[in-house]
């Protein structure tokens, strides 16, 4: 399986993102997380916000 790269979403929150070839076997993202891949097609980063999983928001500024 490829890497690829893995949003780490927590009560909507992107907390971390990663490198994963979505093998559960060797990690799993942590209790009460989910995983998205990132495909390239918007950015996301840390501190991004979801409500759906698959629509992103950056971070308010302030």
């Amino acid at each position: 399986m490829e890497a690829k790269q893995h949003a780490i979403v927590e009560n909507g929150v992107v907390t971390n993102v990663v490198i994963w070839d979505g093998a559960t076997s060797s990690w799993q993202p942590p209790e009460g997380a989910s995983t998205v891949l990132i495909d390239g097609s918007q950015p996301i980063g840390i501190g991004y916000t979801t409500a759906d999983g698959s629509t992103f928001s950056p971070p308010a500024e302030g």
